[in-house]
């Protein structure tokens, strides 16, 4: 039977993973943000469906394969179920709701999401994360962009204004030139290859065309489609990057963030972690998720603390801590962050350090503590908060008091809901 030690040789990487059994064939095939993380994930069987761990003890092997992106795992595993159609995929199949794309039979086809695959060809799938695929085709669109309006009209739609749609394709008795038509096609073709994992044959394509109106002194043209390239290319890498728009103050303070905790670069998704109870009663904890230094309220997340052995006359916030940290590291769906930044001193720092160890993981963490204003990055190293830079300081109480706001109010519902059940 697998162990936790088949599970720590994976990678920290985008990829899919593979479970088979004695003989060989393939019992489940799944994709992952972080390997490592997914696959360890498994070890803990009280915590997987009953189909799971059926699934688990039947294997003898897990293997996998590194993507460069998440987008590009979500892509290589709709390959590889099609390929070798996993039983316990199947079984899964359910509570995952997996979805398929298809593409209407239109003289300009449109791109539709469904959950049923029909006889038709085109359908192209399953895809097992709604979320990720829709926003892939989303960024596909801004590169050949495609119909998505309803019904025809007679005005040019607005995403034809922003370059969304080639605003021929929804018009009301449009006239179409041949190169139109063709040009659809085209994106429609290539949109369908990405999706099929043939990315690089679109690549390829594409910098034939871009070299042949190079020769015909079509500039900008051949402009246009080297953009393509570079956007095709970017939505399959991972390297963050603050976009131009960006508040200044705000990326101000992530650049001095970077260089005062040493960071490998500027920190994008910061997650701030606060507990709270009353001597250990109605205990919860809060994640809060700041990205490009503004809260991403849809991110937050919130734990009722399970921990049942507070010391006599309080609560262990470390042990609490600690639930909360290795309970969100099960997820691998959602993106680890940049930098974890917790409420508390340098117990709460060392007792982060601890779960992020079982994990095997090198993750960056800070504590910030309310009572001596201190910044806590080390055993032995911490940071007057009165000495910090002016924006930084702001940020980091920003997520401090956004953390400790979020689980108070979620403590307080609980607490008043026991007061009622008394």
């Amino acid at each position: 039977m697998l162990s936790q030690k088949d599970f720590k040789k994976a990678p920290s990487s985008p990829g899919i993973y593979f479970f088979t059994n004695k003989g060989g064939k393939i019992l489940y095939i799944g994709k992952a943000r972080n390997l490592k993380l997914r696959l360890l994930s498994y070890a803990d069987l009280k915590t997987l469906s009953s189909a799971k761990q059926k699934m688990v003890a039947q294997a003898a092997k897990v293997e996998w394969k590194e993507c460069e992106s998440e987008i590009e795992a979500l892509i290589e595993e709709a390959a590889a179920i099609k390929q070798h159609k996993p039983p316990y995929n199947v079984v899964f199949r359910d509570d995952k709701q997996y979805l398929f794309v298809g593409l209407t039979k239109e003289k300009f086809s449109r791109i539709i999401i469904t959950h049923q695959r029909n006889k038709n060809p085109e359908y192209i799938g399953p895809f097992t994360d709604a979320g990720a695929l829709r926003q892939v085709l989303k960024s596909l669109q801004k590169i050949f962009p495609y119909c998505t309006c309803k019904e025809k009209h007679k005005r040019p739609c607005v995403r034809s204004q922003i370059g969304r749609c080639l605003g021929i394709c929804c018009l009301k008795n449009g006239k179409h030139s041949m190169f139109a038509i063709k040009k659809y096609r085209q994106n429609i073709r290539a949109i369908k290859k990405i999706l099929r994992g043939r990315r690089h044959d679109v690549l390829k394509n594409l910098e034939k065309e871009m070299r042949e109106l190079s020769k015909k002194q079509n500039f900008e043209e051949a402009r246009l489609v080297r953009d393509q390239i570079f956007a095709l290319e970017n939505i399959f890498k991972h390297a963050p990057v603050i976009r131009r728009e960006f508040d200044p103050e705000r990326a101000k303070a992530l650049v001095l963030a970077k260089e005062l905790l040493g960071l490998p670069d500027i920190p994008r998704r910061i997650e701030g972690y606060d507990i709270s109870n009353l001597q250990g009663k109605n205990a919860v904890g809060s994640m809060v998720v700041f990205y490009e230094g503004a809260p991403k309220k849809e991110d937050y997340r919130l734990f009722k603390i399970r921990y049942k052995n507070p010391p006599a006359g309080g609560a262990n916030d470390t042990a609490m801590l600690q639930e909360v940290l290795l309970r969100r590291l099960k997820h691998d769906e959602w993106p680890l962050p940049d930098l974890f930044l917790i409420d508390g001193g340098i117990g709460q720092l060392n007792a982060a350090k601890h779960v992020f160890g079982l994990y095997q993981l090198k993750l960056p963490v800070a504590a910030l503590a309310k009572r001596e204003e201190e910044l806590w990055v080390g055993p032995k190293k911490k940071f007057e908060l009165k000495r910090l830079a002016p924006a930084m300081l702001y940020l980091f109480q920003h997520i401090r008091n956004e953390s400790h706001r979020f689980a108070i109010n979620f403590h307080r519902k609980r607490r008043a809901k026991s007061l009622l059940l008394t």
